[in-house]
């Protein structure tokens, strides 16, 4: 709509302003399409369980439109986004974008998806982030997150760093290597909140380099990493 202009100080025009939603009204469980205005620097370290995920992409300036593929799952009654955008990839003043070979960091967003019919089959609700999750393949990257956990949250509840030989699978069966093989796992509690961290590097595998960080409340989604085998789930502390 153009705006109007006042052609004289006593002549006074009053715009009407129409609003249009484009399409099919939206449902009490959708996500907004339309385009968002940033209104700051979006803060990852503030993101938390619970929050509304249209407020979580406002607050960012990202939308639908920007989300990136990937193979994670989610629980289901859950639906996810995924975004590599250095709008939403930004850590304490900090930007945690980058890429190697293969691979992109990204955030994925986890949040309640309930059907109208079935109604929830965990702790699921409408639009509200149940779990989201930072997937870091870069070196600096990593420093950067894992820094900023040590920094901000209380003393982790459990940390442990495993070396090894890396291992190969042919012919069905399990054939160690010469590589090297490293994983930090750490765990943090803060308040009700799980930060699950965990590390792996394989020497002469730069591209298989990976770190991951989960951020939950719920014990769901510490069945859904344990489907993962990710480690040292037990030392969890959820009840």
């Amino acid at each position: 709509m153009k705006n109007l202009k006042y052609l004289l100080i006593s002549v006074i025009c009053i715009g009407i302003t129409s609003c249009s939603r484009q399409g099919k009204k939206e449902t009490a469980n959708s996500i907004e399409e339309h385009n968002h205005v940033q209104t700051g620097p979006f803060n990852l370290a503030t993101l938390a369980v619970g929050q509304n995920i249209n407020d979580i992409l406002k607050s960012a300036g990202v939308t639908i439109k920007d989300t990136v593929h990937t193979d994670d799952i989610t629980l289901i009654g859950n639906d996810r986004l995924a975004f590599s955008s250095t709008k939403i990839l930004h850590m304490d003043g900090m930007d945690l974008d980058g890429k190697n070979n293969t691979n992109i960091n990204n955030v994925l967003l986890h949040y309640g998806s309930v059907d109208k019919e079935i109604g929830p089959l965990g702790n699921e609700k409408d639009n509200e982030l149940g779990m989201y999750q930072v997937d870091i393949y870069t070196g600096k990257e990593q420093k950067i997150l894992f820094d900023y956990l040590n920094k901000a949250l209380p003393k982790p509840v459990f940390d442990t760093v495993r070396e090894n030989f890396d291992s190969e699978v042919k012919d069905n069966e399990v054939i160690p290597t010469q590589n090297k093989f490293r994983q930090e796992v750490a765990i943090w509690k803060d308040k009700d909140q799980i930060y699950y961290y965990c590390e792996t590097k394989i020497e002469n595998k730069p591209d298989e380099y990976r770190c991951n960080l989960f951020v939950f409340k719920d014990k769901e989604w510490k069945s859904l990493l344990d489907g993962f085998g990710y480690p040292d789930l037990d030392k969890i502390p959820l009840n």
